[in-house]
C-alpha cells in the first residue's frame, strides 16, 4: 500500500516549485527594464562619439538658462534647461540640448552647475550636425558624461542577474532530475547508484551578487554625500571594480573557510545505506522507520506567503534521529521533500529485501515507511 496520497504529493510538488518560477519571471522583467536604461545610455554614448567626429562649430548665444524641477510621488528631481540660438549659412536655429545625456536627477547641484556654466546672454560655441543644421549640442566633453550612472546601475544589474541565474540553475536541475523534482535544487550529483544532496545554502554566485550589489548601494550614498553624485570616469570605474572585488573576495573566503565542511547527504541506493557529513556515517536505510519533518519560521515572506526552514530527519526503531536534509520554502515544500524521502527509502528497502520491523508511533509531521516482505 502506498505510503502517501499521490495526488496530494504532486500538488505539494507543484506549489513548492512556484516561488522560483515567479522570482525568475520577476528577474527577467527587472532585467528588461534595466537593459532599457542601459540601451539609452549606450545610444547616447554612440551619438556623442559620432558627434565628436562629424559636428561642426558655430557661434551662439544663450537665450535662457535655469534649473527645472519635476515632482511626483517618488520625490523631486532636477534637470538643467539651457536654450540657445545659433546661425548656420545665414539661417538662425534654436536648440536646448546641453549634452547628449539629458536626464533628471535628485541632485540639484549638478543641474545648477550646468546652468552656471551657461548663464543667460553668454556667448557659446554650438556644435551642430552638418547633415541637419537643427540638430545641435553645447558640450561633447567627458564632463558631460554621467559616469556615476555606471555605479548607480550596478545594484540593479546584480538583482536581475542574481534572480535570473538562480532561475536558470534550478530549472536545469529540475529538467535533469524530473523524477526527483522535490529535491532537485539540492542535488549536487546523482546517478543510478548514488545521490549526493546538499543542504539549502547560498551559492557562490548568489553571495557574489549580494555583496557586489550591497557594496555598490552603500557606495552610491557615500559618494553622493561627498561629491553630490558627480563622478569622473576613472573614479566610477574604480568604485565599481572595488565592489566587484568585494563580491569575489567574500564568497572565496567563505568557500575556503567551509572547505570540506558542507553538510551533505550521500545515499548509496545499491548498498541501501546513507551517510551524512559530519553527523552520521553509514546508516542502513532499512533501519529508518519514520521520516520526520521539523518546520521553523524564517520570519520572511515570499510572494506574501511565509517562508520556512524545513529539516527532514530519519528516525530508527530506537528513536534515534538522523538528519537527512535541510530545505527552505513554503509549508508545502517540506511536506513534498518528506514524502519523497519516504517513498524512495521504502522502495530502496523493498528492493534490498530488508526485514520489516515494527515502526514507532508517529506525530502529524511524520510519515511511516511500510514495507511488504516478499
Amino acid at each position: 500500500m502506498s505510503i502517501f496520497n499521490k495526488n496530494k504529493a504532486e500538488l505539494r510538488k507543484k506549489n513548492a516549485d512556484e516561488p522560483i518560477g515567479c522570482l525568475s519571471l520577476f528577474g527577467l522583467v527587472w532585467m528588461l527594464f534595466v537593459l532599457g536604461i542601459d540601451g539609452f545610455f549606450v545610444y547616447s554614448a554612440y551619438r556623442m562619439m559620432d558627434a565628436r567626429e562629424r559636428y561642426l562649430p558655430a557661434p551662439g548665444v544663450v537665450l535662457q538658462s535655469y534649473v527645472e524641477s519635476h515632482s511626483d510621488s517618488d520625490g523631486t528631481t532636477y534637470s538643467p534647461f539651457v536654450e540657445y540660438e545659433y546661425e548656420v549659412g545665414g539661417q538662425t536655429y534654436r536648440g536646448d540640448r546641453d549634452s547628449m545625456f539629458n536626464f533628471s536627477s535628485s541632485s540639484r547641484s549638478n543641474a545648477r552647475e550646468v546652468v552656471d556654466r551657461y548663464p543667460q546672454g553668454a556667448e557659446v560655441k554650438v556644435l551642430y550636425d552638418p547633415d541637419d543644421h537643427a540638430e545641435s549640442v553645447l558640450d561633447l566633453s567627458d564632463r558631460s558624461v554621467p559616469y556615476f550612472i555606471i555605479l548607480f546601475l550596478t545594484p540593479f544589474h546584480c538583482i536581475g542577474l542574481g534572480l535570473l541565474s538562480s532561475g536558470v540553475v534550478n530549472t536545469r536541475r529540475w529538467l535533469r532530475h524530473k523524477e526527483d523534482r522535490p529535491v532537485a535544487p539540492y542535488i549536487a550529483r546523482s546517478d543510478r547508484q548514488t545521490m549526493v544532496l546538499r543542504d539549502a545554502h547560498l551559492s557562490g554566485s548568489a553571495v557574489f551578487f549580494m555583496v557586489t550589489g550591497g557594496c555598490s548601494f552603500v557606495a552610491i550614498f557615500a559618494i553622493g554625500i561627498v561629491t553630490g553624485f558627480s563622478l569622473g570616469r576613472d573614479a566610477a570605474l574604480m568604485a565599481v571594480s572595488a565592489c566587484i572585488g568585494a563580491g569575489i573576495l567574500v564568497p572565496t573566503l567563505m568557500r575556503l573557510r567551509r572547505a570540506g565542511k558542507h553538510d551533505t547527504l550521500r545515499i548509496d541506493w545499491q548498498a541501501v545505506r546513507f551517510s551524512r557529513v559530519p553527523y552520521s556515517i553509514n546508516i542502513d536505510i532499512g533501519d529508518i522507520k519514520t521520516i520526520r519533518l521539523t518546520v521553523e519560521s524564517t520570519n520572511t515572506t515570499v510572494n506574501k506567503r511565509p517562508w520556512y526552514k524545513h529539516t527532514i530527519s530519519g528516525v530508527d526503531a530506537e528513536g534515534t534521529e538522523h538528519k537527512l536534509l535541510v530545505v527552505k520554502g513554503y509549508r508545502e515544500k517540506g511536506e513534498s521533500v518528506r514524502d519523497w524521502f519516504a517513498e524512495r527509502f521504502e522502495a530502496a528497502a523493498e528492493e534490498g529485501d530488508l526485514p520489516e520491523e515494527p515502526s514507532p508511533s508517529m506525530s502529524v509531521s511524520e510519515v511511516e515507511i511500510n514495507r511488504t516482505n516478499s
